[in-house]
């Protein structure tokens, strides 16, 4: 048997032909030939549709059932004589890769994970009585990676080339066909620019790089972004895989205008109200100025030509700005902006599809503002990219802008914030949601537009299943779908885990900055905490009531860290197994100290301070054994994800303090090691300490001076001295918690 490739179509094809050819020798240990000529006594295995592959249309009688130029698959055998063949067809190049990684999973008991594939050994692989036919819900199937800094797993800024090519790789086995990199602008401005603005020094500050987020000095030189990004890209398109480019007002915190274009440029400023993105580095140039309209779209025809394609476009608008008090003013100017841009994109590139993204429609416009944006917008070419479905803001979302059955729009899960890496989601709404989104004929697709990525392993399963074709499966039932795929002979014991965790989904979802990551500038804290804040009667009713909701799930908790301390020695040190467990132990108890805090704080304002004193120190003794979880697993290290940024290529001296500034401002603090064992426990003590000393109805003062001696603390001392000599073991560690009574009473 061979593997018989066609000698038209693009890279794809290619592609096709020899992921086949290494996944059958994977698994059989059998390297197959491929060929560009049939032969008459051979088994065959054929790749492509006929359109392709002229000895398909000699032998399937009929044709292939599959749409040209869609994402329609078919595996088909067929016997002739002794002969057996095998026709893998897609109706284009990504598609056909579909066939064979699904091929692969069906016969061979293959699964794919972003972290990594299941392959299993066996001597053969039956190739007959197949009749597969495939064709997806969704046209487009599109997943986004941010540009938030912080963790090497979490965050794509820090991938190089062998992260990426595992990820693009990732993306056509989950069935996806559209990425998009919002991960800064690389070298756009040198590109578009290059007598005006030079690459920056290797190993200084970046000009202008302001604090928190705002610092966005680079590990690596810029030179080399830019020639990672155009490998990245050229290896997606080769894998037939889309991206939309940015156009509009693209300086953001995250895509600067360097200063040396400020100099020479000299772009007058657009005026805003909003105190976002105020830095001349983060403003909009004037719209109404044509040269800075010219200037803006340079950067993306740059982008255009050194990266990417002229098929897809997508812009964020005005990008959460305010520009007017006047409400109507604010509106027209936005408009305006949309119509500038648009009207370049339509002259110069007119067969291309535009995204119009939601973001500035929930997080600035009403849905009456957002109707009449969308009427200026053509059908034809536009689609509405909405990613705030499962935000659940009642004022502006998909159900009142006007668009359901009546505009091209695309259904999109945000899933979190910085802050929440925690398994987490509310699958039933989200469910309600998707089959709404199903029945509609003008949903052209699913999208997945995280603050960072693979935070969520069974996110990632459901949204994979979902974009291909809602299927109605309860998140259990995929969470044990997950489970038989992702872990052999220990499927079922970690089915019985994860089950035990469903529970506990919706419990992350109560505030995008969980105050257990900022408790000394937590707005709940700071209600709660003081008698005399005006919020303060509104958020004891509210916690009080949340608290009370969530206490009993601190069995549940308890049953599962028992589940996963009852795992053998030997399982529990699987990467998958000991992965996926350090992310459970880590997600239920980030919600129990979110909880736990909420509650002491609560107890203190009912003027009961011994109590209150004694929660704080309980709380304080799980924020120790948290940080123990998270020393774990390497995913959770800073001075790993540094370290990582070093292996292939020379690191800015100044990133680290960079990546500092990125991870503890007050909007990106997540759950990092260094930061709970460095950071928030200190600021815990603080806290008690206030709470101890304080008398009832005094003011929660606003600890700046206890902030800033903790975090210049914290930037004094080199990542490399935080590191634990050794991991935790996380057995030790879950046995130590269970211990301590007083953390689950």
């Amino acid at each position: 048997m061979f593997i018989l490739a066609p000698k038209a179509g693009g890279p794809a094809y290619q592609k096709a032909a020899e992921i086949f050819r290494d996944l059958y020798a994977q698994i059989t240990g059998t390297e197959l030939s491929v060929k560009t000529t049939p032969s008459d006594t051979e088994d065959m295995v054929v790749i492509g549709a006929d359109d392709v592959q002229p000895f398909a249309f000699a032998k399937l009688e009929g044709g292939f059932p599959v749409r040209s130029g869609t994402d329609d698959y078919c595996i088909i055998s067929q016997k002739e004589g002794d002969r057996n063949f095998l026709f893998i067809a897609g109706g284009r190049g990504r598609s056909t890769l579909y066939g064979v990684y699904d091929f692969f999973e069906r016969r061979a008991g293959c699964h794919y994970f972003w972290d990594g594939d299941v392959i299993p050994h066996q001597d053969t692989i039956d190739i007959t009585d197949l009749h597969i036919v495939e064709s997806p819900r969704f046209q487009y199937r599109a997943i986004r990676y941010f540009a938030h800094r912080g963790l090497t797993r979490f965050q794509a800024e820090h991938w190089d080339w062998e992260e990426w090519k595992r990820e693009i790789d990732w993306l056509v086995k989950a069935r996806l066909n559209t990425f998009m990199l919002r991960i800064g602008m690389d070298d756009i401005f040198q590109k578009a620019f290059p007598d005006i603005v030079p690459y920056p020094p290797e190993d200084e500050k970046l000009p202008g790089a302001g604090a928190g987020y705002n610092n966005r000095t680079t590990a690596w030189p810029l030179q080399y972004r830019g020639e990672l990004r155009k490998k990245v890209m050229d290896y997606a398109f080769a894998h037939d895989l889309m991206h939309p480019e940015d156009f509009g007002t693209m300086t953001h915190w995250y895509s600067r205008t360097p200063v040396e274009f400020l100099e020479a440029e000299k772009p007058t400023l657009m005026s805003q109200v909003s105190s976002t993105y105020s830095e001349q580095t983060g403003q909009v140039w004037d719209i109404f100025d044509d040269k800075n309209v010219e200037n803006y779209m340079k950067l993306t025809e740059a982008s255009v030509k050194e990266y990417g394609r002229p098929d897809l476009f997508h812009t964020i608008g005005l990008a959460e700005r305010k520009f007017s008090d006047d409400p109507k003013k604010n509106l027209e100017l936005k408009k305006f902006a949309y119509k500038r841009f648009l009207t370049h994109i339509h002259e110069n590139h007119p067969n291309a599809k535009v995204l119009i993204a939601a973001w500035d429609f929930y997080f600035r416009l009403t849905p009456e503002e957002v109707q009449e944006i969308v009427k200026m917008f053509d059908p034809d070419n536009t689609l509405i990219l909405d990613y705030t479905v499962d935000l659940k803001f009642e004022k502006s979302n998909m159900d009142k802008w006007g668009i359901m059955g009546k505009f091209p729009w695309i259904f999109g899960l945000f899933h979190g914030y910085m802050p929440q890496t925690n398994t987490h989601g509310d699958y039933d709404f989200i469910a309600r949601k998707i089959a709404q989104a199903d029945a509609d004929p003008c949903c052209k697709g699913m999208d997945f537009w995280p603050e960072m990525s693979h935070s969520d392993t069974l996110m990632l399963a459901y949204f994979a299943e979902n974009a291909w074709k809602p299927t109605g499966r309860s998140i259990s039932q995929v969470a044990s779908t997950m489970c038989q795929n992702r872990y052999g002979e220990n499927a079922e014991v970690m089915d019985d885990i994860w089950q035990s965790f469903v529970p506990m989904l919706n419990l992350a979802d109560i505030d995008y900055t969980s105050c257990v990551f900022n408790l000394l500038k937590s707005g709940i804290i700071k209600a709660l905490a003081d008698v005399n804040h005006p919020n303060h009667e509104k958020a004891m009713e509210k916690w009080s009531k949340v608290v009370a909701e969530q206490k009993p799930y601190n069995s549940q908790i308890v049953a599962l860290l028992e589940k996963i301390k009852a795992l053998p020695e030997n399982v529990l040190r699987s990467p998958f197994v000991l992965r996926d467990c350090v992310d459970l132990v880590r997600s239920a108890l980030t919600q129990k100290l979110h909880i736990d805090y909420i509650d002491a704080c609560i107890t203190l304002a009912e003027g009961k301070k011994d109590a209150a004193i004694a929660k704080f120190a309980a709380n304080r003794k799980l924020l120790e054994g948290f940080a123990r979880v998270l020393s774990a697993h390497s995913d959770y290290s800073m001075y790993e994800t540094l370290c990582h940024q070093g292996k292939n290529r020379k690191v800015n001296p100044y990133f680290e303090d960079a990546l500092k500034d990125n991870i503890l401002n007050d909007y990106c603090r997540t759950a990092a090691y260094e930061l709970v064992a460095f950071v928030y426990t200190k600021e815990a003590d603080v806290l008690a300490a206030w709470a101890q000393n304080s008398e009832k109805g005094e003011a929660i003062p606003d600890f700046l001076a206890e902030r800033t001696e903790i975090f210049d603390g914290f930037k004094a001392l080199p990542l490399k001295d935080m590191h634990p000599a050794e991991p935790c073991d996380l057995y030790t560690t879950i046995d130590d918690l269970l211990k301590e009574e007083e953390l689950w009473n």
